[in-house]
């Protein structure tokens, strides 16, 4: 697995949700960026490959999501794998990343298809790996797993896929005129896997391009996630709403890596983002207090922090009652492990360098927090922003996920990120793996 250096330019990653998103489907224009078009991707992605993008990625999430899709894109209108090929095959450089379920494939079938993207792409597969929101709707299985089977079940999934990987090395393809030789068949090994989840013999039936498996992301909310990407993977994507909350993740990430005997560097953290570009600060500033819906009342903030983080003790709703310090535990480890990275930025309300006043300054602080860090600004104050997150240690990259402007953030916003170098985490208070 690819270990990264401690300063290094950040990650840029294109969900391929973007592309579609960044132009309103009900005007004209908006609708030469059609979801079910695939010269939308093929054209962007080149787009994004000029500006400097690294990796054009299109998630995958099983089933139709009525409530999502019901007022327009983004949509998923094709096979992740297949898209990834017809990108590759139409650019240079740029890296693609599709999605795979852990409970939706085997990884027999999950080699082959990597392997067959990597030939195309000659080296550019990336790959991200999940194991699904809803299990039953893959490989006909008729209950939820567990999430502790889940990762084991994940883990053992990409331990043998390595393993088939690394059955046929690319020099066992030799093509050797002279002495008639095709295939160095003494190079190919079984291997011999049985598990708790998966049994299988032969090696994998396809050679793949590169020797070493592609780049591997995982995404996942929890502290056992993390700890499994640590050992399985190269980067971590997670929703980290602030850069306090992306500071934290980080660090932990980085003691998991330790506690896995590997660098603290090795996994890269790798958040969502949303960009929505403006021409003037002060349409930005009206936005920005549109984020929060135009919550100036103390009382209404509190009830409705309160809704959104349904996990929280919260039995004095008063904006001026005080925040209790047990409302969440005492470590961001901890707090990963009992309620999920959607409560760090709340742990840094309560126990970071800057804690809330009282209850209402809790709620009004983090009245305009998504799943995922929004920047919305001038291209300036985007960038500035983007900037404070990538140099103070915050992040190794960002995935770009949804936005608007696709022309400015190719043009402008992505080659200045690329200049740009990451910096490793310092210490938070409050400390990183449990006490």
């Amino acid at each position: 697995m690819t270990s990264t250096a401690a300063a290094s330019p950040p990650l840029v990653l294109l969900n391929a949700a973007y592309l579609s998103s960044s132009r309103d489907w009900r005007t004209p224009a908006g609708r030469d960026t059609s979801p079910f078009e695939v010269s939308t991707f093929v054209r962007e992605a080149r787009q994004a490959e000029a500006a400097g993008v690294d990796v054009f990625f299109q998630a995958d999430f099983s089933g139709v999501q009525r409530a999502s899709i019901r007022s327009g894109p983004p949509v998923n209108a094709f096979e992740p794998f297949q898209l990834a090929a017809l990108v590759a095959s139409a650019t240079d450089a740029i890296a693609v990343m599709p999605t795979v379920s852990t409970l939706h494939t085997h990884p027999f079938t999950f080699a082959r298809n990597l392997a067959s993207l990597d030939r195309i792409a000659r080296g550019r597969a990336w790959v991200n790996v999940v194991s699904s929101f809803r299990s039953g709707t893959g490989l006909g299985v008729t209950r939820t797993d567990r999430r502790g089977d889940r990762h084991a079940q994940t883990e053992e999934f990409v331990t043998l896929a390595r393993k088939l990987w690394r059955s046929w090395p690319p020099e066992a393809l030799v093509a050797d005129a002279a002495s008639g030789t095709f295939v160095a068949t003494e190079l190919i090994e079984d291997v011999g896997h049985q598990g708790e989840f998966y049994a299988h013999e032969g090696p994998i039936d396809m050679a793949p391009f590169s020797a070493a498996f592609p780049f591997t992301l995982q995404a996942t909310t929890s502290l056992a996630g993390l700890a499994l990407a640590a050992r399985t993977a190269d980067g971590v994507f997670a929703g980290t709403p602030t850069r306090r909350a992306a500071h934290l993740l980080r660090t932990v990430l980085q003691d998991e890596a330790r506690a896995a005997g590997r660098p603290p560097d090795a996994v890269r953290l790798l958040p969502g983002a949303f960009l929505h570009l403006v021409d003037d600060r002060r349409e930005a500033a009206r936005l920005r207090r549109a984020r929060t819906g135009g919550t100036v009342d103390r009382a209404a903030a509190v009830l409705a922090f309160a809704q959104r983080h349904p996990r929280l003790d919260l039995t004095d709703l008063r904006p001026r009652a005080p925040v209790p310090l047990d409302l969440v535990p005492p470590t961001p480890a901890e707090t990963l492990a009992t309620l999920g990275s959607a409560y760090l930025p709340v742990w840094d309300l309560v126990h970071g360098t800057e804690p809330a006043a009282d209850l209402g300054d809790l709620a009004v602080r983090s009245a305009a927090w998504g799943e995922h860090a929004q920047f919305v600004g001038t291209v300036e104050e985007v960038l500035d922003e983007l900037t404070e997150w990538i140099t103070g240690g915050a992040v190794d990259g960002f995935q770009l996920i949804l936005g608007n402007r696709f022309d400015l953030l190719t043009e402008e916003v992505v080659p200045t990120l690329k200049t740009l170098t990451t910096s490793p985490p310092q210490l938070i208070s409050g400390g990183s793996r449990g006490a």
